[in-house]
């Protein structure tokens, strides 16, 4: 990555150039509020998309924490809707879609041909992978550990989860054996039960920010979370390693609220994320991978391997099933909400 450092520079100065003209042709005091998951994450978007769009088009862009499909659907059932852009991950993107909580993406404004169609929805266009992997104290597990491990009660640890069902069950029922072919539909009996065996030992079920906070305070020996939260642990100084085997990848999507006071705004910021430049600078700054194809040509080949779409990476583990998801969150989610707090 740093020996292409001076050529990224480059490129990024000449798309900033260019920015000023081509993503809304004169600079304006328009304001677009994105939502997204704060910490090292919101951080890196900052630095790859919020600053250098300001720098651009002369909008404002004011970054809040909090994203998720509870709040986007009180703010739109309430008709106070304060998000314009929502980064949403694939379930919660589902449920918003579902219940009508979003407007479509203007595509005659978002130009994203380097996007797989697969990516570019009606409500939503893909804009990263990642994935939800194991990670180790070396100093605690010098000979690393396996998914099994984590799930087993004779390996005394201080562990950690994530809060959310989703990832989490799927963690859970393919350590204790079962395969990515006949995972869904989902155990869901099976995996709370497989879960159960080391919840005394857990610290606690926490978001991306508080387990990579955890990871570099010391207070937590084996952990799932995101990859990115994790490397970033790993990069600032936390003697940590971690494995792709029963990983769980995702995407994540840009969605735009119903009822968004900057609609307009909002696409053209979208239109500015999933440039390849853009995108690229993602990855530069926390290891996701980009869905632009064109992203991939601008990173270092070497980035590629701690990416989640690294077919060795990829080949470990299951990409999460949104349908399903789609279909059995109104009725896992609180009954994890519930186990949670027991």
């Amino acid at each position: 990555m740093t020996t292409t450092r001076g050529i990224h520079t480059g490129i990024s100065a000449a798309v900033l150039a260019v920015g000023a003209m081509f993503f809304v042709g004169a600079a304006s005091a328009q304001e677009v509020v994105v939502a997204s998951y704060g910490g090292a994450f919101q951080d890196a978007q900052t630095k790859a998309y919020f600053e250098p769009y300001t720098k651009a088009t002369g909008t404002k862009v004011t970054g809040t924490t909090g994203s998720g499909y509870a709040k986007v659907k009180a703010m739109v059932e309430s008709g106070n809707v304060t998000w314009d852009v929502v980064s949403a991950e694939s379930s919660a993107f589902a449920n918003e879609l579902k219940d009508g909580l979003l407007q479509p993406i203007d595509y005659s404004v978002v130009k994203a041909d380097g996007i797989p169609a697969e990516f570019r929805k009606e409500y939503g266009v893909g804009y990263i992978s990642f994935g939800q992997i194991l990670a180790w104290n070396k100093d605690k597990f010098p000979n690393g550990v396996t998914p099994a491990q984590f799930f087993d009660p004779t390996v005394k640890a201080r562990r950690v989860l994530t809060s959310d069902p989703y990832f989490t069950l799927e963690n859970a029922l393919m350590s204790d054996g079962v395969k990515a072919a006949d995972l869904y539909p989902l155990d869901v009996d099976r995996a709370f039960k497989v879960i159960d065996r080391i919840k005394d030992q857990l610290i606690g079920f926490k978001g991306a920010s508080d387990t990579q906070a955890l990871i570099q305070q010391g207070e937590v020996d084996i952990a799932f979370g995101p990859n990115g939260r994790i490397a970033d642990a790993i990069k600032a100084g936390a003697n940590w390693a971690y494995s792709w085997e029963a990983s769980v990848s995702d995407i994540e999507w840009w969605v735009v609220t119903k009822g968004a006071p900057n609609a307009e705004e909002a696409m053209k910021f979208i239109n500015f994320a999933v440039q390849p430049e853009q995108q690229a600078e993602l990855t530069r700054q926390i290891p996701y991978g980009p869905t632009n194809v064109d992203a991939l040509k601008l990173l270092d080949p070497a980035v590629a391997k701690s990416l989640p779409s690294y077919p060795d990476n990829a080949a470990l583990g299951i990409v999460l099933n949104a349908q399903w998801w789609h279909d059995n969150l109104e009725t896992v989610k609180p009954r994890w909400d519930e186990y949670i707090l027991q």
